[in-house]
């Protein structure tokens, strides 16, 4: 019927008084479907009134089902399948927007207005990352290509910001470390990295981009800002390959330690990796420092991709037992209802004496107590 009655005769109405196409390109949709795959009606009692969803799943929720569609492929729309995408992508982006916030307000730290140039290679890779997305983004929508752009805009979300990069500077911008450079350069890198998303997000996601956008600009509106352009500068192909490379390695060190029953918070001596290149010494200390080893090293003739010392000596039994304490502690800050910032007494029946400032300097303890 679309197609018969008003496609047809734009294009016969058109072609006979004007001479020409009236449109430059058009994108036929397929057709909206239930969440299993079938067609809604009224009388089968699958149909979703379009105010009731807008109200019960958020219209920015709405669009992104949408936007990550592919024109030619059927939607299958309700209530799971919206729950699902707002999982995976909305509070994905909103708990790093929620972190920056929470972590930059109890330092009160402001963005810097000169031109940042980092020099962690945390901020140079995901920087790098979000120019090479931009570029990709933008060139998937000036192609009318929404559903590449919207798997670009997830994959650096959700894999890039949330999986990697939050991760690896939560020690960065805790409130033990005494405020630095480095920490400062953390926050400068997330807030440029979010403000931008937000900017790519106002077409597609008005609704949350505008909050995150307002609240950390104080600009009127992110709908009244350019576009933003990506800045080859910024854009490091060989760190973003030892990166995926270093990631690889993270992912089967995990598995290994799993396997072994032996866990992350047990520091371990020493890993090998086996790579046909040997990865630069900021990205071994990234390995290290996610796998919890106190070196990292590179060898080529080993039949494994990674290769862990097991053996544990006393020293590294007692950080281990520290590190145990440490996630103890920090759930008992959290059934204590403190702040992050907030400093604690803790008492404890025994501990590592020669981990003792690292267990006060990760849990905000003042002092650690024997007790029950």
């Amino acid at each position: 019927g679309q197609f018969k009655n008003w496609f047809y005769s734009l294009l016969a109405m058109s072609v006979a008084l004007e001479n020409k196409a009236p449109f430059k390109k058009l994108l036929g949709y397929g057709s909206v479907r239930d969440e299993k795959g079938e067609e809604m009606h009224k009388s089968k009692g699958n149909a979703i009134e379009f105010n009731e969803a807008a109200e019960k799943i958020g219209v920015d929720v709405m669009r992104w089902l949408y936007l990550r569609t592919k024109p030619e492929h059927n939607v299958n729309f309700g209530y799971h399948v919206a729950d699902d995408i707002r999982r995976f992508f909305h509070l994905r982006l909103w708990n790093v927007y929620s972190f920056f916030v929470t972590y930059a307000n109890i330092d009160k730290w402001k963005p810097g207005n000169k031109q940042f140039k980092p020099s962690n290679v945390l901020d140079k890779w995901v920087l790098s990352r979000l120019h090479g997305s931009v570029k990709n983004i933008t060139d998937a929508l000036e192609r009318f290509d929404a559903a590449d752009a919207a798997s670009t805009l997830e994959i650096f979300v959700v894999n890039d910001l949330s999986n990697w990069y939050v991760r690896r500077i939560r020690e960065r911008v805790s409130p033990a470390v005494i405020n630095s450079q480095d920490k400062a350069d953390a926050y400068q890198t997330l807030w440029l990295v979010l403000t931008t998303i937000s900017k790519i997000l106002a077409p597609m996601l008005p609704f949350i981009a505008e909050e995150i956008f307002t609240n950390l600009t104080r600009v009127e509106s992110v709908h009244l800002a350019d576009w933003p352009s990506s800045d080859r500068n910024f854009v490091d192909d060989n760190l973003e390959k030892q990166m995926v490379e270093a990631r690889q390695i993270v992912e089967a060190g995990h598995g290994i330690r799993k396997d072994k029953g032996i866990k992350v918070r047990q520091p371990l001596s020493s890993l090998s990796y086996k790579l046909a290149k040997k990865l630069d010494q900021s990205i071994e200390k990234i390995i290290g420092e996610e796998l919890n080893v106190k070196e990292v090293r590179f060898d080529s003739k080993q039949k494994e991709k990674v290769v862990f010392d097991t053996k544990l000596t006393s020293v590294l039994e007692k950080e281990g037992e520290a590190r145990d304490l440490i996630r103890r502690v920090q759930e008992k800050r959290k059934e204590a209802g403190v702040t992050f910032s907030d400093e604690v007494l803790v008492y404890l029946p025994s501990w590592p004496r020669e981990f003792g400032e690292l267990i006060k300097r990760e849990t905000l303890a003042k002092k650690l107590l024997r007790g029950d």
